[in-house]
């Protein structure tokens, strides 16, 4: 009698751990089928795009063009939220530390990299923390521009007027480490010269400043420097990168202003979600940043501009990210810029 009690107890048992199986599975299959289902209809609110740099700069002008495109592209708003400070940390460590979940992503300059190589310690992992989604534009290269008092009108004139004013002139930069202030930098190296850098939040900031005759000079992108010498804002001296930019194609190249060593500094931009982020979302967001940079009209818009419109994979945009946090870290260490 004991054992017939014991086998109904065991064959009980087991139907209800059998049971139990099914109702796990049904649920695990279910939360899997909502999640996809949820994933397939994404996005449904709102995403924003995170300018870590103040408005009216060269990221800003292309982050409102960009953005635009891609509201049209997923069918949803996508809305410009600065968040600026320290090169472009605050806003970056504020997506590092924001839900994967496809609606809060960045959108960076090459002081990605370059904060990468220079501070010692970041409240995030540049390579760890992002998920790197494409790659928007390179630049032919930073533009120096000059206040229309300055008595120069060529990168020659302008090296020898510093050597027969030593301590006089000063640039702007979009702040520390910002490639404004690595090309700045790098000719006060390279020409022998010593003009003080001026850090602002901002590259927007740096060349109204320029305008306003409170600092001599900036590096700006081309896609600022273009309309600025057009309207006679600014005197347009050199340009970094290794050749010139068909947008301002009478302005030349430092090399050809005889000042070597500054042909690999460029402006670049692209977007980031944190890590983590499904690829499912990546893969669409990528996608549809393609077919916009794809557009006739954008291709214009970034040619006058005087920026080259590129659409990696997130794959070549990751390593791209890798190779110039090295060449960063190289360049600093040329042009004396201590890390912190």
């Amino acid at each position: 009698m004991n054992l017939a009690l014991r086998q109904m107890h065991l064959f009980f048992r087991r139907i209800t751990h059998s049971i139990a199986w099914v109702i796990f599975g049904t649920l695990f299959i279910s939360q899997a089928a909502y999640a996809q289902n949820k994933m397939s209809q994404w996005p449904d609110r709102p995403i924003r795009m995170i300018v870590p740099f103040s408005a009216g700069g060269p990221i800003d002008i292309v982050a409102r063009r960009v953005a635009q495109k891609l509201s049209d592209a997923l069918k949803t708003p996508v809305v410009i939220d600065y968040k600026t400070g320290a090169n472009g940390l605050i806003g970056a460590d504020y997506v590092a530390k924001s839900a994967p979940d496809g609606y809060t992503m960045l959108i960076m300059t090459g002081s990605f990299s370059a904060n990468a190589a220079l501070y010692k310690k970041l409240p995030y992992d540049p390579i760890k923390d992002f998920t790197p989604i494409s790659q928007v534009y390179r630049s032919y290269g930073m533009v120096l521009v000059v206040n229309n008092d300055l008595p120069v009108n060529s990168l020659k004139e302008l090296i020898a007027y510093s050597q027969a004013n030593p301590g006089k002139l000063s640039y702007g930069s979009g702040g520390y480490g910002n490639a404004s202030h690595l090309v700045g930098e790098l000719l006060n190296v390279q020409a022998g010269v010593s003009i003080l850098h001026v850090p602002y939040k901002g590259l927007g900031p740096a060349y109204n400043e320029v305008i306003a005759r409170q600092v001599d000079m900036t590096y700006i992108s081309t896609a600022t420097a273009a309309n600025g010498i057009k309207e006679n804002a600014v005197k347009g001296l050199a340009i970094s990168g290794n050749a010139r930019s068909p947008a301002i194609a009478n302005v030349p190249t430092f090399t050809e202003g005889g000042v070597k060593g500054v042909d690999q500094v460029y402006g670049w931009s692209g977007i980031f979600y944190p890590t983590a982020t499904p690829s499912i979302i990546v893969n669409k967001v990528q996608q549809a940043l393609a077919s916009v940079l794809r557009q006739p009209e954008m291709k214009k818009q970034f040619d006058e501009l005087g920026l080259v419109p590129i659409a990696s994979t997130p794959a070549e945009f990751s390593k791209f990210v890798s190779q110039d946090i090295e060449l960063q870290t190289q360049l600093f260490k040329t042009a004396n810029i201590a890390q912190q």
